[in-house]
């Protein structure tokens, strides 16, 4: 079978008001829509997930990463559900916030991504190296990140969400807080390296 990725019929609600009513016999708390009968396929190939705050896209790449779980619909890799360790090693994820511990240097950074998607131990080392060539990072490699500007933080979280064989790749607003020439730099850097890969970009 051909790589698909397949989102069908996804449903979320989320509860978007609670008050000392809802606890009283009968009365029903108000819920809120996130995402309705979502339904698409996607194969190899650069994507735009677009839309203003609230419109569900944070929901959307939360249950495509297992982070959290849909109300009704399902989530495939090549016909198959979408989940556990075997889908985690081939999909790569690159969140909006810069949640990075200072005192790691990148390249332990990146070996502790690696690790999570057990890669294994003897082919983690070529592995960083290779990711971090991809986004000019192989000098600043062995420094701790409360010396990385905030483009080389976004460009670190660039390499690992291309760490071992991803072959869907999720970025969440990867361009955000650069200045223009960086913008340019990131979106180069995700283009040249998305050959034969499924990614989904969040603006």
């Amino acid at each position: 079978m051909s790589r698909t990725f397949t989102l069908d019929s996804i449903h979320k609600t989320y509860i978007s008001q609670i008050s000392l009513f809802t606890f009283k016999k009968n009365a029903q708390p108000q819920v809120k829509k996130a995402l309705s009968g979502v339904s698409i396929t996607l194969t190899p190939g650069l994507y735009g997930l677009l839309g203003p705050n609230g419109a569900g896209k944070s929901t959307l790449i939360h249950i495509i990463t297992g982070t959290l779980a849909p109300d009704s619909g399902e989530v495939l890799w090549c016909g198959k559900p979408a989940s556990g360790i075997t889908f985690r090693r081939i999909l790569g994820y690159m969140p909006q916030q810069q949640g990075l511990y200072d005192s790691y240097t990148g390249r332990r950074f990146l070996a502790y991504m690696a690790a999570l998607k057990e890669i294994p131990r003897k082919a983690v080392a070529a592995e960083v190296d290779r990711v971090a060539a991809a986004v000019n990072l192989t000098v600043e490699l062995d420094k701790r990140l409360s010396a990385y500007s905030g483009g080389m933080k976004q460009r670190l979280l660039i390499a690992q969400a291309f760490l071992g064989d991803s072959k869907i790749i999720i970025f969440d607003e990867p361009t955000a807080g650069l200045d223009p020439k960086e913008r340019i730099h990131v979106r180069n850097l995700i283009h040249d390296n998305s050959a034969g890969k499924i990614i989904l970009i969040a603006t």
